[in-house]
């Protein structure tokens, strides 16, 4: 698995947006608010440092959702000098494996040892612009933190994080949307603004952090003003324009901040014999959709296509082609690398 997920994440000479999940051991309930509050604030920190773009995410009970725009590794690190980058890892200077660091530094400094601090240079390299590398040490740092906190012992996780590559634009909108929606899924809330640990949450609550990052996800531009991002967003959240359903119930305009399809909908929508892809783009995003844990790469066709042919050697000699249809969802342009066949979309279990 973990040579596969390498070979997926490249070797950083590309550019790309992630979305990443990782569940804790059995899936059991075990973030409370003080612990997503330390989570929320740990990975804000982690992005700083390792030279992340976090454009969305969301901290569940029992999992997290990023979505992480990734540099390309090799370009951002040229001309990058020992003192830049020794004043980034300064980011993390009250961890205390780092403040041992950079007292080690500081020795190397002080005693002429040039030699060893080019290695430590070196190291603190391979930790900047790296999905990999983050996610390892982001999952080690929120273990740490728990079962300090709960007195606990041993691993948290229940495995190696997932990750998908996304196409910026559409794919990437709707993505941000189901990760913003977890908590609507879950049953927490109504609305998606009301939910304090994530994306949608905080930037509705005037966090910039949040508002620039679903700017770029939305938009395309980290600059967009929020009354912008939000409108182009909106029909993603909530629906603005409610169409005549495939239950036969007549959909007029939605008033304010309602959402388009209840889960008693949609299920009556999935149940009618023939349905597959015919589920409204708004409510198929209530659902639980493999595409977006499973799917290796998420966009249009081309983008797809081309994903494969830079992976060719990592599939059969059967495999032709890329791009697959996803099932389920108007879809519209939308296209998975992974054929998937059972349980591509099904509406969740509530918490």
């Amino acid at each position: 698995m973990r040579k596969t997920r390498d070979f997926l994440l490249g070797n950083g000479e590309n550019e790309n947006v992630y979305h990443v999940v990782s569940r804790v051991y059995g899936r059991n309930r075990l973030f409370a608010e003080e612990e997503k509050e330390f989570i929320e604030k740990l990975i804000f920190k982690q992005c700083e440092f390792s030279g992340m773009h976090l454009l969305g995410w969301c901290l569940m009970s029992n999992h997290f959702h990023l979505i992480l725009e990734v540099p390309n590794q090799k370009k951002a690190l040229v001309g990058m000098s020992a003192d830049e980058l020794l004043a980034r890892f300064s980011i993390l200077r009250k961890e205390y494996s780092a403040g041992l660091v950079l007292k080690k530094i500081e020795e190397c400094r002080d005693g002429g040892d040039m030699e060893e601090l080019a290695k430590i240079v070196k190291f603190l390299k391979t930790r900047l612009f790296d999905l990999s590398a983050f996610m390892k040490e982001l999952k080690l740092k929120i273990t740490l933190f728990y079962n300090s906190f709960n007195g606990c012992r041993g691993t948290l996780w229940e495995g190696p994080f997932k990750s998908v590559v996304v196409e910026p634009g559409e794919a990437l909108r709707v993505m941000a949307a189901y990760v913003d929606l977890n908590p609507v899924r879950a049953g927490l809330v109504a609305h998606p603004g009301e939910y304090r640990w994530s994306s949608f949450g905080a930037a509705e609550r005037g966090q910039k952090r949040a508002r620039r990052g679903l700017a770029r996800a939305v938009t395309g531009d980290f600059s967009s003003r929020w009354s912008k991002t939000k409108k182009m967003y909106a029909h993603l959240l909530w629906g603005k324009e409610r169409e005549l359903n495939d239950v036969g119930r007549q959909k007029g305009k939605g008033e304010g901040d309602v959402l388009p399809y209840s889960r008693e909908e949609i299920q009556a929508i999935m149940e009618i014999p023939g349905m597959k892809g015919r589920l409204p783009l708004p409510a198929v995003l209530r659902c639980r959709v493999r595409y977006f844990t499973d799917g290796v790469a998420i966009g249009g066709e081309d983008f797809v296509n081309s994903f494969f042919e830079g992976k060719r050697e990592g599939f059969g000699v059967r495999r032709t082609s890329g791009s697959r249809k996803m099932l389920v969802g108007k879809w519209g342009e939308l296209r998975s690398l992974r054929d998937l066949k059972m349980r591509a979309v099904t509406l969740p279990v509530l918490d």
